[in-house]
This record gives structure tokens, C-alpha cells and sequence, in this order.
């Protein structure tokens, strides 16, 4: 997997508890155009500390360009912000 580390758009839902889970998000590529990835499968969720943030990491599966792909989410808990760490 590739490291990007680069902000996404991000459609999830929150259970009673505030669990969040990812559905799919939007990403501009180089020449400024959006792709939208639906996550097929949520393989591991674990809480996780990055240069002192606490961030909730997602490894996901999803189907890019018409093959499936590996890709790790990132969720920045103090922010609420939303990374695509790896691709």
C-alpha cells in the first residue's frame, strides 16, 4: 500500500454508542477531478495514536477502477477530520 495521507469526504454513520462506521467518500485526484469509492468491506476498525492525536484507523476494502483494493481510513476523533492514510 501507498502512503497518501490526503483529506476525503466522508458519508458514514454513527450507531447509539457513536460508533462510526465508513460508507463511501470523495476524492479530488491531481487534475481536480472527484472519484467516489463505496467501502465494500470494513476489515479491522482499532483506536490508534499519531503524532498525538487520537485517531480511529480503518482498514477497508473497496473496489477501485474496477479491481478490489486495500485501502486505510483514518478519522481524527479531535478534528472530526477524515484521511485517506493508504492506498
Amino acid at each position: 500500500m501507498k502512503l497518501l495521507r490526503k483529506p476525503i469526504e466522508m458519508v458514514a454513520w454513527f450507531d447509539y454508542e457513536g460508533n462510526t462506521t465508513p460508507v463511501k467518500f470523495r476524492i479530488t485526484n491531481e487534475v481536480q477531478e472527484n472519484t467516489v469509492i463505496k467501502i465494500n468491506r470494513i476489515i479491522k476498525r482499532e483506536m490508534d495514536k499519531f503524532a498525538g492525536n487520537r485517531m480511529m484507523k480503518y482498514t477497508c476494502e473497496s473496489c477501485v477502477n474496477g479491481e478490489i483494493r486495500l485501502l486505510e481510513l483514518r478519522y481524527e476523533l479531535d478534528t472530526c477530520r477524515w484521511f485517506l492514510y493508504k492506498m
